[in-house]
């Protein structure tokens, strides 16, 4: 009796249980789908516990690549910062961490940049400015149903691994007892 006992609690120690225990982005600034109304000079993002140097981020705009000039790896956090201001658009920052359990992670937020320009509006712009943050705030929409339905993934990969390792416990258990 103790010989299946020890077995099967053998067994439960081998089911994966720190599969949900990574690190995972607490907030960030500018945050995910926000539309920026003025100069963006930095970019913050904190995460759930510590990461270690090597950790790295930069923006992707419609126009191409905008690297930060200065990262700083912080206990549990990244800040890069901006010398010149983004034009306006939308971007994605990507960032990649390495985990305080060694595990790189990697992610992005999407923002919008609109700073009003001082010019002389005509009907036309005036339409086209209208229109635009619509625009964005449905990509912003879009951006985090893609997140949610990610994350509801990963919810379920994680289920399926905890009734998978139950199942194999299971058929073990049910061949040691047809050996006895």
């Amino acid at each position: 009796m103790y010989k299946k006992f020890f077995v099967f609690v053998f067994l439960l120690l081998l089911v994966p249980v720190s599969v949900q225990a990574h690190t995972t982005l607490l907030s960030s600034t500018p945050a995910e789908g926000e539309n920026i109304m003025e100069a963006l000079k930095e970019v913050q993002l904190v995460f759930g516990t510590k990461i270690e140097e090597g950790s790295t981020m930069t923006i992707e705009g419609e126009s191409g690549s905008f690297e930060f000039d200065r990262i700083v790896v912080g206990d549990d956090s990244l800040v890069g910062t901006l010398n010149e201001a983004l034009p306006n658009g939308s971007y994605r920052i990507l960032w990649n961490i390495i985990g305080e359990d060694g595990h790189p992670i990697e992610g992005e937020i999407t923002f919008g940049v609109s700073i009003e320009i001082e010019e002389e509006v005509t009907p036309a712009v005036v339409s086209e400015k209208t229109e635009e943050p619509e625009a964005k705030t449905t990509a912003a929409s879009e951006t985090v149903a893609e997140t949610q339905t990610e994350s509801d993934s990963n919810l379920l990969v994680t289920i399926l691994l905890v009734l998978a390792a139950i199942l194999v416990v299971y058929g073990i258990y049910k061949l040691l007892l047809k050996k006895k």
